[in-house]
């Protein structure tokens, strides 16, 4: 990874915490998972290491700014990120088969969370709440996927050409 992937990825997962923790919770109704979207689109852009890695570092940032156990978003988001970048490398990279991948990206974080909350006892986890979450999670994602993950996709392009000089 260079200098300049790590600054770009910096950037936009911290953008994306400040808008999640500061903008989205003001929005009426469920607040969507713009984190976890990042992830997913740094995933589909670049692929299952892009994801995983992407998806640490803003996992453990949600889990700092959280009452919960330090890792748990971390664990899920690393998950959903190398899931969404194995689908990118598959032979299908359609716009149908990005959202399907956000989708599964979306369920897979959703029930890795609940299942991480069931293996330490947080009481906070029951299957209406597991059903609730992943609902809520899957739809906003889906929902705002043809904002991001294009956003995403043409930013990592940009970076990937040669500076002008």
């Amino acid at each position: 990874m260079s200098v300049r992937r790590g600054a770009l990825g910096a950037a936009v997962v911290l953008t994306a915490v400040l808008v999640q923790s500061a903008v989205l919770p003001r929005v009426p109704g469920p607040t969507p998972e713009l984190l976890l979207l990042v992830v997913l689109a740094f995933a589909l852009a670049e692929g299952p290491a892009s994801g995983a890695g992407t998806g640490f570092v803003a996992g453990l940032l949600e889990d700092v700014g959280s009452d919960h156990e330090l890792g748990r978003m971390a664990l899920a988001y690393v998950l959903a990120g190398y899931l969404a970048g194995v689908v990118r490398t598959g032979p299908d990279r359609s716009r149908l088969a990005s959202l399907g991948a956000v989708a599964a990206g979306a369920m897979l974080a959703v029930t890795a969370y609940a299942v991480e909350g069931v293996l330490l006892s947080d009481p906070r986890t029951t299957f209406t709440a597991w059903v609730g979450a992943l609902a809520a999670t899957v739809a906003g994602c889906v929902l705002l996927a043809p904002l991001v993950v294009p956003t995403v996709r043409v930013l990592v392009r940009r970076l990937d050409e040669e500076p002008r000089r």
